[in-house]
């Protein structure tokens, strides 16, 4: 048996997958220029890729290459209650510091 896919169907796909490139990075890009964190849950609202596309090899040599975890660690469930606690402060900090940032772009939309 001859495992080869048709050269139609070859292309089909290297399409969709560029296309998909494309929708990540320019995302990326998006989030980098608002100054917003870049993470996987950002990327999956921004493209409205699901969260195993990220998964995918181009995808995740594409994030690696720009040295994002293709797996955010705030999705994984602190053990411990001052975990939680840590875990809360430090996304409460992050929150503040977009905060700040949109208040900046605000004002400086606001004074043009």
């Amino acid at each position: 048996m001859n495992n080869k896919l048709p050269k139609a169907l070859e292309l089909k796909q290297e399409i969709k997958r560029q296309e998909t490139i494309n929708r990540v990075l320019r995302a990326i890009n998006d989030i980098k220029s608002q100054g917003g964190k870049i993470a996987i849950e950002n990327l999956m609202e921004i493209t409205g890729l699901s969260r195993s596309v990220f998964s995918k090899p181009h995808i995740r040599e594409l994030l690696e290459k720009g040295s994002i975890k293709p797996f955010s660690t705030n999705t994984l469930k602190p053990n411990t209650k001052d975990e939680q606690i840590s875990a809360l402060r430090q996304k409460n900090a992050e929150l503040e510091h977009e905060l700040e940032l949109l208040r900046g772009k605000l004002f400086l939309a606001m004074n043009k």
